[in-house]
């Protein structure tokens, strides 16, 4: 028990500034709406997350909309430039307030000239040199993808596909049910659950409130047990302040009383909380990719709707003549009537987990796919995937690939010149071809690209702001960092028990010494 004691004080005086971090970072995660129009400036984070070259998924895509005019877009929101791209004038006026809100998925231009953006915060048209919103018939406001299918527009949400037709006046949308898949069962990936919990978003607002209460709870705890720690020498070297000396053990006194009190009735959710989120991130996470699980009913995830939350990417094959979906379950395709079922296509590139980056149709039935697994060329109809960049095909039946490679692809750009850019997240821009150079990043995109609050939360509570202190080993800091807290947790929950046992004990000496 002395050394349990022991373990319980020094790894949590350890733990404690990372804990307020986790929990801090983890209530802005929960809320990002709430959070969207908050900034960071990148001149006061790490060097890393200083952009140069394009990096830290800067590009996502470009759409030429005239002779020598392209919309180049991504996390740096929306910018117009040359088809040489060396000048650049932000193109952001109209959008919703918040680096956030700017971030652009797509960007489409109708045979009839009306360009749309679609965006973190909505869909957009570009209408009197202003982007003006337009309205959905739907509840969210996250735009995954935008397609221009002859005279109609397509707008992907991460749940529904809606049509519009590119007529005269204000755009009608109709929501186009989408087929189930064949063979569909109500069931969610490993991941996705873990994550659901370990966010309280399993339960939906309900539950993240819950969550932001433990937040606050980790938050109370790891300063009351700083105090109950520090306490005990600082009233020592009080011995001629008895004022302050008496403040002092006042304040110890209530930190230990509710340190003992809140903890025993917040650790199991605790607990759940910390194991949770030790998978949330690899090398963990690995042991868990591939892992399905039934929808639990009464819970977010269990949806009437086959394709809640799950859509990220659509294009329409014109070689084949249907639909292709990018989902967090792989690729379908269905019937241009999206009447039959959805079907898996296989072989399929594989895609990271993080979701699709580049999701493009060079020509007729071929398609280049991108995400932080690589770049790949696919031809669906000929069961064709080939690494883009070493140029290998890979092997039917071999399963997809890490979710984590070695090249991280952000965005793609193939001009109208037949000049080919890939965007890596680490590197930036880059070209296969050596002859072809991205220009340099301009000093004022770089200036008007802050990070946003949200986006730093993550990078924290992910302990990837922490690479400048840990180096190669950072990736083994969630684990590590998470049984460290678990350690605590349950070296508290024995130190409990035992004080529980020897008040127990006290009062039954004294009641037996009373009636003695």
């Amino acid at each position: 028990m002395k050394f349990i004691k022991w373990l319980h004080r020094w790894l949590g005086v350890l733990v404690a500034f990372f804990v307020l971090f986790f929990a801090l970072s983890g209530i802005v995660l929960n809320h990002r709406n709430f959070f969207s129009t908050i900034d960071v400036s990148r001149n006061i984070l790490p060097g890393n997350y200083r952009f140069g070259n394009w990096n830290l998924a800067a590009v996502r895509s470009a759409t030429t909309i005239g002779t020598d005019s392209v919309l180049i877009y991504g996390n740096i929101g929306i910018w117009l430039t040359d088809s040489s791209f060396i000048r650049f004038s932000p193109l952001n006026s109209g959008l919703k307030r918040g680096i956030d809100n700017r971030k652009t998925m797509s960007i489409v231009q109708m045979p009839s000239g009306r360009v749309f953006a679609g965006t973190m915060s909505g869909l957009y048209e570009w209408e009197d040199n202003v982007w003006k919103k337009k309205m959905l018939p739907v509840d969210e406001n996250r735009i995954t993808d935008i397609v221009a299918h002859g005279d109609s527009l397509l707008v992907l949400t991460r749940s529904q596909l809606l049509l519009a037709m590119d007529e005269p006046g204000a755009l009608v949308f109709e929501i186009l049910p989408l087929p189930y898949p064949a063979g569909f069962t109500h069931e969610t990936s490993l991941f996705k659950a873990l994550w659901a919990l370990h966010s309280g978003d399993i339960f939906g607002l309900p539950g993240r409130l819950i969550v932001d209460l433990m937040g606050l709870v980790m938050i109370f705890l790891s300063c009351t047990g700083i105090v109950w720690f520090l306490a005990p020498d600082v009233i020592k070297r009080l011995q001629n302040r008895n004022k302050l000396k008496k403040k002092t053990a006042k304040l110890n006194r209530f930190s230990r009383k509710w340190h003992l009190h809140i903890g025993i009735w917040a650790v199991a959710f605790l607990m759940v909380i910390t194991i949770t989120g030790m998978f949330l991130r690899p090398p963990l996470l690995i042991t868990i990719m591939g892992s399905r699980i039934p929808s639990f009913t009464f819970t977010t995830l269990y949806n009437v709707n086959p394709w809640h939350d799950k859509l990220r990417g659509v294009e329409f094959d014109r070689f084949t003549n249907s639909f292709i979906f990018s989902t967090s379950d792989g690729f379908f395709h269905a019937e241009p009537t999206l009447t039959d079922s959805m079907k898996r296509l296989r072989p399929q590139p594989p895609v990271s987990v993080m979701g699709i980056n580049v999701f493009e149709q060079p020509q007729d039935g071929m398609f280049i796919i991108g995400s932080f697994s690589g770049i790949y060329r696919w031809v669906p109809a000929r069961n064709f995937v080939q690494n883009l960049i070493t140029g290998l095909e890979m092997q039917p039946g071999r399963r997809g690939a890490s979710a984590f490679g070695s090249l991280p692809v952000a965005g793609y750009i193939n001009t109208n010149s037949g000049k080919e850019f890939i965007f890596d997240y680490n590197m930036g821009a880059f070209s296969r071809n050596t002859e072809h150079r991205f220009p340099a990043m301009p000093k004022h995109v770089k200036e008007q690209s802050p990070l946003p609050i949200w986006n730093t939360a993550l990078e924290i509570h992910t302990g990837r702001i922490y690479s400048v202190i840990f180096g190669r080993f950072q990736p083994w800091f969630i684990p590590v960092m998470g049984f460290l807290i678990f350690l605590v947790l349950i070296t508290g929950l024995f130190r409990w028990f035992r004080d529980q046992s020897r008040r127990r004990r006290y009062k039954k000496d004294c009641k037996t010494a009373k009636n003695s």
